[in-house]
C-alpha cells in the first residue's frame, strides 16, 4: 500500500535519507509493515542506469557480457535500462534472479522449537507448552513459513 498522507510520506522520507546509513532503516519498514508491497510483486535491487546511455560506449563490448550466463558481467538489457547487480547470472543457483519477495511472518522471528519443549511440564512435548508460537510460524521443526 502507498502512502497518500503527504506529511506521513514526507517524514518517511526523511527518515529514510537520515537513518539509510546508521543501520537504522530496516526498523522503520519493519514497524510501519512497508515490505507488504513485496509480497505479490517482486523487489529487484538496481543500480546505475547503463543501458541506452552513453556510458554503454565506454566500455569494450567484450567486456560487457549480458547473456544470463555464468561469466556475465552484467545484467541483460531486457530487464531493465539499469543494471542488477544480483541478477547478472541466471542460472538456476541464482536466489534472486526473481527479486526479493516477502513474507508476513518474516515480520517476526520464530520462536525455537527447544523453547517450547523446555515451557511444557514434560520438558519434551509441544503440545503442553503454555507458550505459541508468532504468526505464521509453524511448531514443526524445519518447516518454511505458512504465509
Amino acid at each position: 500500500m502507498l502512502l497518500e498522507d503527504v506529511v506521513m510520506y514526507n517524514i518517511r522520507r526523511e527518515r529514510r535519507c537520515e537513518l539509510m546509513a546508521e543501520g537504522l532503516r530496516w526498523m522503520d519498514l519493519i514497524r510501519w509493515r512497508s515490505l507488504d508491497q513485496m509480497i505479490n510483486e517482486p523487489y529487484h535491487v538496481e543500480g546505475m542506469r547503463f543501458w541506452n546511455t552513453p556510458m554503454q560506449q565506454w566500455y569494450n563490448a567484450k567486456d560487457v557480457i549480458s547473456d544470463g550466463s555464468s561469466s556475465a558481467t552484467v545484467s541483460n538489457s531486457s530487464l531493465s535500462e539499469y543494471l542488477r547487480p544480483y541478477e547478472k547470472n541466471m542460472s538456476s543457483g541464482n536466489l534472486y534472479r526473481d527479486g526479493y519477495n516477502w513474507h508476513m511472518a518474516h515480520y517476526l522471528y520464530p520462536l525455537p522449537i527447544k523453547q517450547f519443549q523446555l515451557a511444557s511440564s514434560d520438558n519434551s512435548s509441544i503440545e503442553m507448552s503454555p507458550l505459541y508460537q508468532n504468526p505464521y510460524w509453524p511448531t514443526i521443526v524445519d518447516m518454511p513459513a505458512e504465509q
